[in-house]
């Protein structure tokens, strides 16, 4: 969104330096998500081999323990050995920082294995636990990276479970350091770590094995600015015999290395009364690693099933040599074509993409990173990112006024309504007392945002639990392109959810002074604009003079005159939150705070009435 005075980035990832202008990577205090996903945990004890590469984006829950302080996804680690990593961070089980929090070394997730059945096994059986591991931070241009690097005084640990004595012993650790700097030393960003087990001490039915992250946050005192932080990403983690613990491993695994793409050129979702087949990508781009020490015959197919599982078209890739310890280029499996549009939509729908790898007619060892699925929405809004925030988006200025614009290229003629929009949540909630005006540009000849077309007339604020849903004042009719955004007034630092899987740079457009700018940062920001009904289409949205509602302010009650009978009338608090509905002709406002509220009134025609309700 844009502002008047704006915005900032938020994220796990600090970059203090200069990018030009003002736009800044910063930490937050809360996880790119309202909280952890719930996991349940294992409660049996579990044979070799132990393998998890978190090719779901979730934890197994048959393999470990957890209280959900530790996630897995798809979208903290680009090229990660396969698709799919567990992340320990500064976050825990709720999604806030944790509550020892400071800029001293604190104790942060923990990830602990489930038992596993080494008894009537020895250190002759060369049993051997290994594990890739990447800092968080990225590498690279400073604005293309996402998360935060761990500082030198944080560490991960790598802890068994001694059952003779039952006590948890550290047998490898590493200190805080940047992505760059291992490349420097050893070439590869993700770093392979095996320990052997050679004690006889760990060779029982009871033995586990646990990571834990210590953290510290930065020292920034700037409102909005501290937050997560310290990110170690691991990867295929395996227990198992007959194993070489001092050269490289050569793993026979043909897999995703990362998720599944939109099959839509633009977006990822896009409203279904907007959609039509040049929406449709022509080619999608997908990485497929081979991890063996030779070339592998690939065989590549996608299918698309509507929501009753029917399966509407299948792309058939063939077979593919895919070059030894390296990513599939066969165009028929790396940029595959769509060959396919989705059908005319009458409804919001959804469509299952499921993406297939295979080495050869069988398959290899690890099929569980061999099929990734896209959900391909269609609702009433759209949207570039995908729903989970890696970093945050910020200005930095002194300016009266900053201003945000993120460009959407209409197909068809409709009504917005509203604006959805991803804040985060930001250390002690500095972020929810910033407030902004939703605003709607024009594109100039330039491609720039130019005229305004709408603005608020009363202040927002955000709303820091998700997506929050922000209600027009008064719908406005469009065509064409244009820019949604916000104005904020004042230069308080806000951040707002960044989602680094698709980089949509060239469309986001910031104001800090005397012109526009581009945005340089790789990224899409987590901004919504959704449309009205086709009822609403065309039709002038307008007061109804015989509507009218009393009394104003109000107290207990507003009774409300000249609406049709029976039409829905609803309460909107300015965050776009509705406290109260109904479909009479009085609404009761006891449940609602003192302040300003927007009633929404919309007949059956489509027709649309907003009013402006102040209760005291």
């Amino acid at each position: 969104m844009v502002g008047r005075g704006w915005i900032a980035l938020w994220a796990l990832l600090v970059l203090p330096v200069a990018v030009p202008a003002q736009e800044l990577l910063l930490p937050l205090q809360h996880a790119g998500r309202p909280a952890r996903p719930h996991v349940k945990s294992a409660t049996g004890a579990v044979s070799l081999p132990f393998f998890d590469d978190f090719a779901s984006g979730a934890l197994a829950p048959s393999l470990w323990q957890t209280d959900g302080s530790v996630a897995a996804s798809f979208d903290v680690s680009p090229l990660a050995p396969t698709v799919g990593v567990a992340t320990l961070d500064a976050i825990d089980a709720t999604g806030w920082l944790y509550a020892a929090a400071s800029t001293e070394t604190f104790p942060a997730d923990t990830l602990v294995s489930a038992p596993l059945r080494l008894d009537g096994l020895t250190p002759a059986d060369s049993v051997v636990m290994s594990f890739y591991y990447l800092p968080g931070g990225g590498y690279g241009n400073r604005w293309e990276r996402m998360g935060d690097t761990p500082d030198a005084g944080d560490s991960l640990f790598l802890d068994f479970f001694r059952p003779t004595d039952s006590t948890w012993v550290t047998v490898w650790a590493r200190g805080g350091i940047s992505v760059d700097t291992l490349m420097e030393h050893t070439g590869t960003a993700w770093q392979y770590v095996a320990v052997p087990l050679t004690e006889s001490a760990w060779f029982d039915s009871t033995f586990r094995f646990r990571f834990r992250n210590y953290a510290s946050l930065g020292t920034t005192t700037v409102a909005g600015r501290a937050g997560n932080c310290d990110y170690w990403h691991l990867d295929y983690v395996m227990v198992d015999r007959g194993r070489d613990s001092e050269t490289s491993p050569v793993w026979r695994d043909l897999a995703f290395a990362a998720p599944a793409p939109s099959m839509l050129r633009l977006y990822r979702a896009m409203p279904y009364r907007h959609y039509a087949p040049q929406a449709m990508a022509s080619t999608l781009m997908m990485k497929i690693a081979n991890l063996y020490s030779s070339p592998l015959a690939s065989q590549y197919s996608f299918g698309i099933y509507d929501t009753t599982g029917l399966e509407l078209y299948r792309y058939e890739g063939g077979f593919e040599n895919a070059p030894s310890q390296g990513y599939q280029t066969a165009p028929a499996h790396a940029r595959p074509p769509v060959g396919y549009a989705f059908p005319t939509l009458a409804a919001p729908t959804d469509f299952r993409v499921v993406h297939t790898v295979r080495e050869g007619t069988g398959g290899d060892a690890y099929q569980q990173n061999d099929t990734i699925v896209y959900t391909q929405h269609f609702d009433n809004y759209y949207a570039y990112d995908d729903g989970t925030a890696e970093n945050g988006y910020g200005l930095s200025s002194t300016a009266a006024q900053l201003y945000l614009a993120y460009r959407f290229d209409l197909t068809v003629r409709d009504t917005l309504t509203a604006v959805d929009c991803y804040f985060n949540r930001t250390l002690d909630g500095q972020n929810e007392a910033v407030p902004f005006y939703l605003t709607v540009w024009r594109v100039g000849s330039d491609g720039r945002p130019s005229e305004v077309i709408y603005r608020d007339e009363t202040r927002r604020f955000p709303a820091c639990d998700g997506f929050a849903h922000y209600v027009l004042e008064a719908p406005v009719v469009l065509e064409d392109s244009v820019f949604v955004g916000f104005e904020q007034s004042g230069s308080d630092f806000i951040n707002i959810g960044f989602d680094c899987s698709l980089n949509t740079s060239e469309r986001i457009f910031y104001h800090t002074g005397t012109e526009w700018q581009q945005s340089i940062l790789s990224g899409s920001l987590m901004l919504r604009p959704c449309f009205g009904e086709s009822s609403a289409v065309g039709v002038p949205q307008v007061e109804v003079p015989a509507c009218r509602i009393y009394p104003n302010p109000a107290s207990d009650w507003v009774e409300i005159e000249g609406a049709e009978t029976g039409c829905e009338k609803e309460l909107f608090d300015l965050q776009g939150r509705r406290v109260a509905a109904t479909r009479g002709n009085r609404l009761d406002t006891r449940v609602c705070q003192d302040g300003l509220y927007l009633l929404r009134i919309v007949e059956s025609t489509g027709m649309s009435v907003q009013k402006v309700l102040v209760k005291h």
